[in-house]
């Protein structure tokens, strides 16, 4: 481990990085020269500025207190290596501000749908006007609208749970090291609580959902596994063909439990089984149809997975495509693997 400590700063004078103690700082504008002993403080200093930035270095390691020549050395490196530090530190930024960014909107259009999911059921004009009446006038809309409340009331946890969703992606694909409760799960049951989220969706489709009864367990961790699904599950709810059936089935393969979702859906060519899963991809089909998406999805789906000891994988079968209005459509089948148990290590 390097005993060196210092500050960088890019050509425009910000901080690109600092681990300097606080005294240390203190010293900053007082150094002028690369390789100075502040004999005062028992510490060696230097600085070095180029065309691309700052550098600040200070040790107190007998090795550097010792020699000059060495300090010099390291900073000299450091400092000859500034355009591709800082251009590495911004372009990460860069992807981590992309992310938070990503989480604020998606967040805020989820609070907003959910507004708006509610002034739609109950008008926000008619509630504000008559004040302490609220109670019987909500009432009475349930009463008149059961069918339209009960949809509203889908939609809005459905939305709930995308939020929840937004929010332990950021956790777990984000965090250098995300804590997973790793137990046993009945696989049936864990299906069922992301699918009735979405059978409004299959309705309005016309397409029927069958998953089949099964007692299999598998070893994951319940949340981020029911972020994988639900992503699975919204992407089959926007790709499958209106009026067919989505049949899932539950199998036990060797020491996996394979979740096998089997749909007639736009096509998948045998060139995107894999690039489906990149993030930022969108198929040719889903481009040219508009349905095209930001291409996060699957690729949250299988980062999770993985994280899970799991896999998923798509099995396009193009000898079953059929063109309907224009587009094409095929059987296709996503399996998702987990482990039955806890993995020896």
């Amino acid at each position: 481990m390097n005993s060196i400590r210092y500050r960088i700063l890019d050509k425009d004078g910000n901080k690109v990085f600092c681990n300097l103690k606080d005294k240390e700082i203190l010293l900053i504008d007082a150094i002028d020269t690369s390789s100075i002993k502040l004999e005062s403080d028992n510490v060696r200093v230097g600085k070095v500025s180029n065309q691309y930035g700052i550098i600040f270095a200070s040790s107190t390691d007998k090795e550097y207190l010792k020699s000059s020549r060495k300090f010099k050395s390291y900073i000299d490196i450091i400092a000859n290596s500034l355009e591709i530090i800082t251009g590495i530190v911004r372009a990460s930024k860069e992807a981590q501000n992309q992310s938070t960014n990503r989480l604020i909107h998606n967040l805020t259009t989820l609070n907003a749908h959910n507004i708006q999911e509610i002034y739609s059921l109950i008008p926000q004009d008619s509630v504000s006007r008559k004040m302490g009446e609220q109670i019987s006038l909500v009432e009475n809309i349930v009463k008149e609208e059961p069918r339209e409340t009960a949809l509203t009331l889908l939609r809005m946890a459905k939305n709930n749970a995308a939020m929840k969703t937004e929010f332990s992606v950021f956790k777990n694909l984000f965090e250098s090291n995300p804590k997973l409760n790793m137990v046993n799960h009945n696989i049936h049951k864990v299906l069922m609580n992301v699918f009735y989220l979405f059978f409004p969706d299959f309705t309005d489709k016309g397409v029927k959902v069958t998953v089949s009864s099964s007692t299999e367990t598998a070893y994951f961790d319940y949340e981020s596994i029911h972020v994988s699904l639900y992503h699975l599950i919204e992407n089959s709810a926007k790709y499958i063909k209106p009026n067919t059936i989505l049949n899932v089935s539950i199998e036990r393969v060797n020491e996996y439990v394979a979740i096998i979702f089997d749909m007639i859906s736009t096509e998948i060519k045998e060139s995107e089984k894999e690039l489906i899963f990149e993030e930022g991809f969108s198929g040719d089909l889903s481009t040219r149809t508009a349905k095209a998406g930001s291409g996060i999805g699957l690729s949250r789906a299988r980062k999770i997975i993985e994280l899970n000891n799991g896999s998923i994988n798509v099995i396009p079968q193009p000898r079953t495509a059929e063109v309907v209005m224009g587009i094409t459509f095929q059987k296709n089948l996503f399996a998702v693997n987990l482990p039955r148990t806890r993995k020896r290590a």
